[in-house]
């Protein structure tokens, strides 16, 4: 199916979804619509095949030969279009299932297929460890496998290229003759001798003659960083004192059911609509760019909780207090601890709420966040039934957890002994690995009981930024020892991507769950689970989720009259 309107919404940034490339390039129907839409070229998108090729062949290599390198998988392509500085740099795009690139990248006359792979193999470390200057030293092992025609194709397009960090892409080619001269625990060991420095976590080792190289390399990188922010920065810095006293206005005339805070001062709410003076102090050197998008950020948790009140039968059925804030799960906007309302921080902690304008799609996301936030208000009020009894619903609960049981009982010898430490964990879990790991995958039942509530609330658009955002890849924070928990987890996170919610249309969900997330890589090719055991446990789980509904005689019909005095909802 190709659709992809999420994907060129915003028109700073043009995107590749993932389920439109593969490992051979671009779908042939997205390149018509590149072509058509943002107009692309037939060079740019030959371009972005012989990388894609080239990253996906070399990165299959290093993770054979390298235990440290990851797998390829696949993200989504996002290039900024026109102007360079319209995003903020380096940033983590949809949970980090997306690369940012820009338009020199995949430009023929500038860029080079090699260059490209890197940036791709780069963007996968960074993606992993959440750092950005280390990435180009730990990421050299890419050089050992490359030959010289790599290297000066690299170079030559590396030094052209026109992007916020070019400094940092331009040290990297100055650096690649002395990675090539690093040792390998397995691509290179090195020869007898005193013993060389490790680079923790890549395998590379560094000879005493290059020891000052990785620390020069990593300066420049946190130079070229902090001018690429600096830039970005110094181009949306103005001090829009209109601005902020408007949204005030607005605020105390408009009385919006919501809070806005600053971590935890509250900066403006409902109850006392005309003290705006907390908000605009705090928004006093803000950049005028980004006052106009709170304005608008907050319209749109305005128009999410107004229609969600609207909808409410008997607000006094409400909880008195929201549920406790679950930090994993707070971002974008949050229900305050103690309130009936949905905050939204100004401080929210690596948005940069105050700089700039919003990141692609962060309007999208915080849609979805509020109607989500407002949904668990919903079932924490009973709002969500679920439409099977007793016995039926223990009986899907004991299936689930036999699948499990078998799914473990026929895995390979080595995969059991390499994990039975964390089954014996299990097993004094529950009583039996496999019903220990059905409650790990029915854990984010609430998570599901709250989208049901927000889905009726949400244009397509916004539900499928929303389950985009929240498949991810979860390698990092599972152990190999741990990997059977590392299978209950995604189990329900694919249900995002299954017909049942309808947050997403894809005509292969498994495939988008098991090339994006390194499920692939981590549990089918190991023998953890194979493609059948995978779609059993997925129907299973979606069993369990399934049996659950929204009472209509809780919510009405949206746009619905009777609409509560936000006043009277906020203690």
């Amino acid at each position: 199916m190709l659709d992809g309107a999420w994907a060129l919404d915003d028109p700073r940034v043009a995107t590749v979804p993932l389920e439109h490339w593969t490992a051979a390039g671009m779908a042939p129907g997205w390149a018509v619509a590149l072509r058509a839409r943002r107009g692309w070229d037939a060079g740019r998108i030959a371009l972005f095949d012989a990388g894609v090729r080239r990253y996906w062949q070399r990165s299959t290599a290093l993770a054979r030969r390298d235990r440290h390198w990851p797998p390829p998988r696949r993200r989504h392509v996002v290039v900024v279009e026109r102007d360079p500085l319209a995003v903020r740099p380096w940033v983590q795009l949809l949970g980090t299932s997306a690369w940012l690139l820009y338009a020199d990248d995949l430009d023929p006359a500038r860029s080079h297929p090699e260059l490209l792979a890197w940036l791709l193999a780069v963007g996968d470390r960074m993606a992993a460890t959440g750092e950005v200057t280390m990435a180009a030293v730990q990421a050299a092992a890419w050089w050992l496998v490359a030959d010289d025609a790599a290297a000066s194709a690299f170079g030559a397009a590396a030094r052209r290229v026109r992007r916020p960090d070019a400094a940092a892409v331009a040290a990297t080619a100055d650096a690649v003759a002395w990675m090539r001269r690093l040792h390998h625990e397995t691509l290179r060991p090195p020869p007898a001798g005193p013993p060389e420095r490790p680079i923790p976590g890549t395998g590379l080792l560094v000879p005493r003659a290059l020891e000052a190289e990785p620390p020069r390399l990593v300066g420049r990188w946190v130079a070229a960083a902090e001018g690429a922010v600096s830039a970005w920065r110094g181009r949306w810095r103005r001090e829009d004192g209109d601005a902020v006293a408007a949204l005030g206005r607005w605020l105390a005339d408009d009385v919006p059911p919501l809070l806005v805070t600053e971590r935890d001062t509250l900066l403006w709410d409902p109850d006392v609509a005309s003290r705006t003076a907390p908000l605009e102090a705090a928004l006093a050197h803000a950049d005028g760019v980004a006052v106009a998008a709170m304005r608008d950020d907050l319209a749109v948790v305005a128009r999410h909780g107004r229609a969600f009140l609207d909808a409410v039968v008997d607000p006094a059925t409400l909880p008195a207090a929201a549920p406790e804030v679950d930090a994993e799960q707070r971002g974008y906007s949050h229900l305050h601890p103690g309130r009936r309302l949905v905050a939204y921080d100004v401080a929210e902690p690596g948005m940069e709420r105050r700089q700039g304008p919003p990141l692609p799609w962060a309007r999208a996301m915080l849609a979805a966040r509020t109607a989500h936030e407002w949904g668990h208000l919903a079932d924490a009020a009973g709002f969500v039934a679920r439409t099977v009894d007793e016995v039926e619903w223990a009986r899907r609960v004991r299936r689930l957890g036999a699948l499990f049981d078998d799914t473990v009982a026929a895995a390979p010898s080595r995969v059991r002994r390499a994990t039975a430490a964390d089954l014996s964990a299990l097993a004094r879990e529950a009583p039996t690995a496999g019903a220990a790991l059905a409650r790990i995958a029915l854990a984010r039942l609430p998570d599901w009981r709250a989208n049901l509530v927000a889905r009726a609330f949400l244009s397509d658009l916004e539900a499928e930024v929303y389950a985009r955002h929240n498949v991810r890849a979860l390698s990092s924070a599972y152990p190999p020892a741990a990997r059977w928990r590392r299978l209950a987890r995604p189990l329900y996170e694919y249900q995002y991507l299954r017909p049942a919610l309808g947050f997403v249309r894809l005509d292969d969900p498994r495939a988008f769950l098991f090339d994006s997330t390194w499920v692939a890589d981590d549990l089918v090719a190991p023998g953890f689970v194979d493609g059948a055991r995978f779609d059993a446990l997925a129907e299973a789980v979606g069993a369990c989720c399934e049996a659950h509904a929204v009472d209509p005689a809780r919510l009405r019909p949206r746009g619905a009259a009777g609409r509560p005095d936000p006043r009277q909802l906020a203690r």
